[in-house]
């Protein structure tokens, strides 16, 4: 994929990252219930696209499993247990990412001047186009946020709200979801 910044999300390339949302660490960081508030958003709003959603999750035996709250929207998705701080570094889930039909990766999820940074860079790395959405990521730093969507940014990933990404996956209020994602965002 070349690195253009106007691209668009499409529907038919995009899928859904969520990355470590989990029971340890995610109390953790700073605004966790606004945080949780938009990935969830961003979740159903997935899922009524029926765009492909992966969950990973960062050393579940220490850290826990991904929040009960959150995994109840996201049965039936594969979720991937890594060791790794990049997705990308686990041979099992790269196989698994490089081998689905996405080309857009939306990441959602902490923290993210760790995991999400990291598997930004090597999904860029891969030429894949990623966007994060800045209001559904979060570190328990604000500086070590600000740091990681400074240098996300430099490095070609584009930043952008749970928000506007739903609206560019429809693309047109003619369409059939509109009306039930349009509620979810109210």
């Amino acid at each position: 994929m070349e690195n253009d910044k106007n691209w668009f999300l499409d529907r038919n390339n995009a899928g859904l990252l969520v990355v470590d949302v989990q029971e340890r660490l995610f109390p953790l960081v700073e605004n966790p219930e606004e945080v949780l508030k938009e990935i969830e958003k961003m979740v159903r709003g997935a899922n009524i696209l029926k765009l492909p959603i992966f969950v990973s999750e960062q050393y579940p035996e220490k850290m826990g499993k991904t929040l009960s709250h959150l995994n109840g929207l996201l049965e039936g998705n594969q979720h991937l247990s890594k060791t790794s701080f990049s997705c990308l570094k686990d041979k099992e889930i790269e196989a698994i990412l490089k081998n689905s039909s996405v080309t857009q990766w939306i990441l959602v999820g902490i923290e993210a001047h760790v995991c999400i940074l990291q598997t930004a860079k090597d999904l860029i790395k891969n030429r894949y186009e990623v966007a994060v959405l800045n209001n559904a990521i979060s570190s328990r730093s604000i500086y070590d946020y600000s740091t990681a969507i400074a240098e996300m940014r430099d490095i070609g990933v584009r930043i952008t709200s749970v928000e506007t990404a739903l609206f560019e996956l429809m693309g047109n209020s003619k369409i059939p979801e509109f009306k039930e994602i349009s509620s979810l965002i109210k």
